[in-house]
């Protein structure tokens, strides 16, 4: 258990601007807490996440918010119960940028109330942080008076109207939470702002040599680094979710299933250490998901191909290529419309909500096993894994080619699991890794297309423009062997065996 004052003081926070921040919070909480019903006990969780607001600053300051969320979620904080201290971590990881709370696992884990209650005390923070934009503390909030459609805060100081300005910027999660609108009203002239101060808390944290990341240490617990990378990549699991809903761009669709795939990646390999029970689940609706990510994306991926190759094939076939078009879309609509289906589901809110419970407290996990106890022959085992599949030559087409596949995938996600701790020198492993991987899935899709096409409701001209089509893509078949076999050569060659050991052996 640690004290609000023992993380202060263990991540350098400049503490004038959390004290000033926190202040400007309560006398602003106490104004309006009467008018929009607030509990009195929510007082409390303001002052501790206005003074946590920048505990991330000097970890990585472009992405404070959320390496602070992760520092508040890390550990248990004196006098702060498991809700409490979720609330906590919205209010850091909202107190900066646009904020999106269904994207947001410290949001999503609690009931009704407690969101409710983590906007209303972030709407407030916002505020409170601009108020002191300048870093200067010189700013004085001298009253909070009723207005005509909202509240007028009434400022004093230099920097009052630089100041205020910043805070009606961060007032939009005011507006939406309370519906009110919030102006300033200070009558002082406005001076200068340094540099430094122009800066404001974007570059507070860069005054000073910055922290290590604590996840990526060689001996931080496994269930740690895996807790922390979980919220990463749900938050783009999320992310893609809301894009998909907007259906503009066929790259979403991947992007969501890649995130549904590293997320279960994640999983299995947190397996020794993670709450077995409670991961069925949540690996159920997952693979869920991706089935139906991935009958969009399979479709995308076909109507695409297919019209940047339409000049390649005979003009006669024109009528038949425009209804096979024609059908693929239709089967992409209903894979679509199945996806958005299953994204609208109870079940579907249930399992964000139990998933960022899971993610969020480390009730259940093993935290004794440490990165440098499990990596090593994580990594080198998923390497041999691969390696297996190469029997005086790798297989090309079939079942084989996707078990190749797979496994190629796997090592990838292993390696992106620790990249943290191996830093840059893990890019180039990864990136030849990739290179071979892209060519698998090249050849993946033409497997796919012939699936596909094979059991599309289609009319007579459409199955001989399905036939042309895909002897096009046998043709090009041979140029994808050629390029693939090349990219093995390099992943098996000694060379790239003594990189993957290196890496290792610095653990």
């Amino acid at each position: 258990m640690i004290h609000v004052a023992g993380l202060l003081e263990s991540y350098h926070v400049d503490l004038s601007h959390a004290r000033q921040v926190a202040d400007l919070a309560l006398t602003i909480f106490d104004a309006v807490a009467d008018h929009y019903g607030l509990p009195a006990d929510a007082r409390r969780l303001l002052e501790v996440g206005a003074l946590l607001h920048n505990v991330g600053m000097t970890t990585d300051p472009p992405q404070h918010h959320v390496v602070g969320r992760d520092i508040v979620l890390r550990q248990t904080i004196d006098g702060l119960n498991q809700r409490d201290q979720a609330i906590v971590a919205c209010l850091v990881a909202f107190h900066r940028k646009k904020v999106r709370p269904q994207q947001e696992p410290s949001f999503l884990g609690l009931g009704k109330k407690g969101q409710a209650e983590a906007l209303q005390l972030s709407a407030i923070l916002r505020v409170a942080d601009g108020l002191d934009y300048s870093h200067s503390q010189t700013t004085c909030l001298l009253s909070v008076e009723p207005g005509d459609t909202g509240f007028v805060l009434v400022l004093e100081g230099p920097h009052a109207a630089a100041d205020g300005a910043q805070a009606v910027a961060k007032a939009d999660l005011w507006l939406k939470v309370f519906g009110d609108t919030l102006v300033v009203s200070s009558a002082e002239a406005d001076l200068s702002l340094s540099p430094e101060q122009e800066m404001g808390q974007e570059g507070a944290g860069e005054k000073s040599q910055l922290l290590p990341l604590w996840y990526a240490a060689a001996d931080a617990p496994l269930a740690e680094l895996g807790r922390v990378l979980l919220r990463r990549h749900l938050r783009r699991m999320l992310s893609a979710e809301r894009a998909v809903r907007v259906d503009r761009n066929i790259e979403d669709v991947h992007a969501l299933r890649v995130a549904s795939r590293r997320l279960r990646a994640t999983l299995r390999l947190l397996a020794p250490v993670a709450p077995t029970a409670a991961l069925r689940p949540v690996q159920k609706a997952i693979r869920h998901l991706a089935s139906a990510a991935g009958a969009v994306r399979d479709r995308d991926v076909l109507i695409a191909h297919l019209a940047d190759n339409r000049a390649l094939l005979p003009e006669d076939l024109c009528a038949g290529l425009d209804d096979l078009a024609a059908a693929l879309a239709t089967e992409r609509a209903r894979a679509y419309a199945h996806l958005i289906d299953l994204l609208d589901s109870d079940g579907h809110a249930a399992f964000k909500a139990d998933f960022a419970r899971l993610m969020n407290r480390s009730t259940g996990w093993d935290d004794a096993p440490r990165v440098r106890d499990l990596a090593g022959s994580t990594i080198w085992c998923h390497y041999e894994a691969l390696r297996a599949h190469d029997r005086d030559g790798i297989p090309l087409e079939g079942a084989p080619m996707h078990a190749m596949r797979i496994d190629a995938k796997k090592l990838r996600y292993v390696l992106e699991l620790f990249a943290e701790n191996f830093g840059e020198r893990v890019d180039p492993v990864v990136a030849q890794l990739a290179a071979f991987q892209d060519e698998l899935g090249a050849l993946n899709d033409v497997e796919v297309a012939g699936s596909t096409l094979a059991s599309a409701d289609i009319g007579e001209d459409a199955r001989a423009a399905s036939a042309a089509y895909l002897s096009l893509r046998e043709s090009q078949r041979k140029t994808l062997f050629d390029a693939l076999t090349t990219r093995w050569a390099k992943v098996a060659h000694t060379a790239y065996r003594r990189k993957l050991m290196e890496l290792i052996v610095r653990l």
